[in-house]
């Protein structure tokens, strides 16, 4: 499902919608060896004594070599950088440095580096493991907070039991619903096979709307798309109004969904069909093909636009005789109030709606329906393949607008103190401290751009664990077997957390990428800088797979500070 809200930021980025997608079909890790030199004990001075036997009584101390570099225990972590060893930057550019404390202690980390001539320091500190971490004592020398701050927007609107127990159902509800599960099942025929008896422009017929009230509508348009799918267009027979949902209205709809190479054959390009057969009783017929109904319903009728603009519910995939409210429509579910209240900003979020929505309703059946419930991706990694959807579709359907670029990136950084500390497996959508959809969504855009298509249609399809941690790296590890999940959370907390200026060193940043078709534009993530929030005080945790920036302010000479590192994280210094 997904919520649409406006957030206003001062600066360049004016409006930046607020665009969260709430599943329809929701879903530990390893790591490899790390990059950065690994610390395994608190660093200081050596005891007096034979070098390699610390502290023996009565030998004496091999002389101080007078050209000894101090002592800095960051290893550079790019290649090609301004990070020339670990004491030194080349005096411009950005440099990264990373040590990654593999103990379950927090270690002292020692850092000197010279070169600086005014640049900023920032110390990311990413948790790689699944728990919490004492968070040690920091000073926080640098702090800012935007004029018109995120913080200070209240963007719970209630909406929030809707898209959970709509999320909730998509992962498993329908299973107990769905009838025995048989022995045995073929390929997809969807788009492939005669359509079941079809509708014709004018028909009327009632669908269930979430909230189980029976909502009157009429066919205004069918289309058939490149693959012999057809798609239906029902609205509401009391929004099907030229002040309200336009026949233009539903053509720019039908413009960005049926036609070749638009959002379903998007869809079914990065991962197969949305319906097909499948092993149960209970859920409707997958040996004949199904059409996709797309249905325009006044959600709420507050007289505004935005809240949840869309859903799938996979209620609707169950026959009568696994629900009575089922609308037995492979479908997905648009508000109309959005498309006529929301101007422009309405369209475009409803044009990438039916991309999210879309991924919602092909996850259920790939992987739920077909392979069972075990192998839903959990909600965070739900949500986040949805917004890669959108990520990868976007330019397709409005050049000038990116989903993640716009909206989730933007949001990550200027929500509260910045979603940064924030749990990457904990769902809280616009929470107090978090949200969510921000979180997932940045780091899909990220990997998006460092590991491309192949790497998210391996995704979609990887069934090698129900784990979903486990799932994502070994799809990582698949698409670039030196990597892991581990490292790309270490270079996405480093990219983010730092605002690292574009173009980044090799394997960070949001770099542009054309890949199957596909064009993702790069992401600046320094444009933000005049509406990053970071913290005001030192938080009690680094919650888990989440990072927390720590800002040094123009530093000139030698940057010289010894940082506690909790268990189990990377320190990562970046220098631009």
């Amino acid at each position: 499902m997904r919520n649409v809200r406006t957030l206003s930021f001062p600066g360049s980025l004016a409006v930046a919608l607020l665009t969260s997608a709430v599943l329809a079909a929701c879903g530990g890790g390893g790591d490899d060896a790390p990059a950065a030199q690994s610390t395994t004990a608190t660093t200081g001075t050596q005891t007096p004594g034979t070098p390699g036997t610390p502290g023996t009584p009565g030998t004496p101390a091999t002389p101080a070599d007078p050209v000894a570099k101090p002592t800095s225990v960051v290893s550079p972590a790019c290649s090609g950088c301004a990070a020339v060893d670990a004491n030194t930057y080349a005096g411009s550019g950005i440099g990264v440095w990373q040590n990654i404390n593999a103990t379950a202690s927090a270690v002292d980390m020692p850092i000197s580096i010279s070169g600086l001539g005014g640049q900023d320091v920032t110390l990311v500190f990413t948790n790689q493991t699944g728990t919490a971490q004492t968070m040690p004592t920091i000073p926080l020398t640098a702090s800012y907070l935007p004029t018109i701050a995120a913080s200070a927007i209240q963007l719970d609107d209630g909406k929030s039991a809707i898209t959970r127990r709509i999320s909730d159902f998509n992962r498993d509800g329908w299973a107990a619903l769905a009838g025995p599960r048989k022995a045995g099942i073929n390929g997809s025929s969807f788009g492939t096979v005669p359509q079941r008896a079809a509708y014709t422009v004018g028909d009327t017929r009632n669908f269930f709307h979430e909230d189980n009230s029976v909502r009157a509508t009429t066919l205004v348009r069918t289309d058939t798309a490149s693959d012999g799918t057809v798609v239906n267009f029902w609205v509401e027979s009391a929004e099907s109004d030229p002040t309200k949902v336009s026949a233009a209205t539903v053509n720019a709809l039908y413009a960005g969904f049926v036609p070749t190479g638009k959002i379903y054959d998007m869809l079914k390009q990065t991962g197969g069909p949305v319906w097909g057969p499948h092993p149960y009783t209970d859920l409707i017929s997958g040996a004949v093909a199904q059409p996709i109904d797309i249905v325009i319903l006044n959600f709420d009728n507050n007289g505004r636009p935005f809240g949840v603009v869309g859903y799938f519910y996979a209620r609707n995939a169950l026959t009568t005789a696994g629900s009575a409210f089922s609308n037995q429509s492979v479908s997905l579910y648009l508000d109309a109030e959005t498309l006529y209240l929301g101007g422009s900003s309405g369209l475009q979020s409803m044009l990438l709606t039916m991309a999210h929505e879309g991924m919602h309703m092909q996850n259920f059946y790939r992987r739920a329906v077909v392979q069972g419930p075990a192998n839903a991706f959990d909600t965070w990694l739900e949500e986040g393949t949805a917004m890669m959807m959108e990520d990868f579709a976007s330019q397709s359907i409005d050049p000038t607008y990116n989903a993640i670029r716009d909206v989730r990136f933007p949001n990550y950084v200027g929500y509260k103190a910045g979603s940064y500390n924030c749990s990457l497996t904990t769902w809280d959508p616009f929470g107090p401290a978090c949200d969510s959809y921000s979180v997932s969504g940045s780091l899909g855009g990220f990997l998006d751009r460092q590991l491309g298509l192949a790497f998210y249609k391996h995704l979609l399809t990887n069934v090698s664990s129900t784990d979903s941690l486990t799932v994502l790296d070994s799809s990582i590890r698949a698409t670039v077997p030196t990597s892991s999940l581990g490292e790309q959370l270490r270079r996405f907390g480093a990219t983010s957390a730092s605002l690292m200026k574009a173009p980044s060193p090799t394997g960070y940043g949001f770099p542009a990428r054309a890949d199957g078709g596909f064009t993702l534009p790069v992401i600046d993530p320094q444009a933000l800088l005049a509406t990053r929030t970071l913290t005001q005080s030192v938080p009690a945790t680094l919650q888990p797979y989440a990072s927390l920036p720590v800002v040094r302010r123009a530093v000139s000479g030698t940057y010289s500070e010894t940082v506690k590192v909790p268990a189990g994280s990377t320190l990562s210094v970046v220098i631009q």
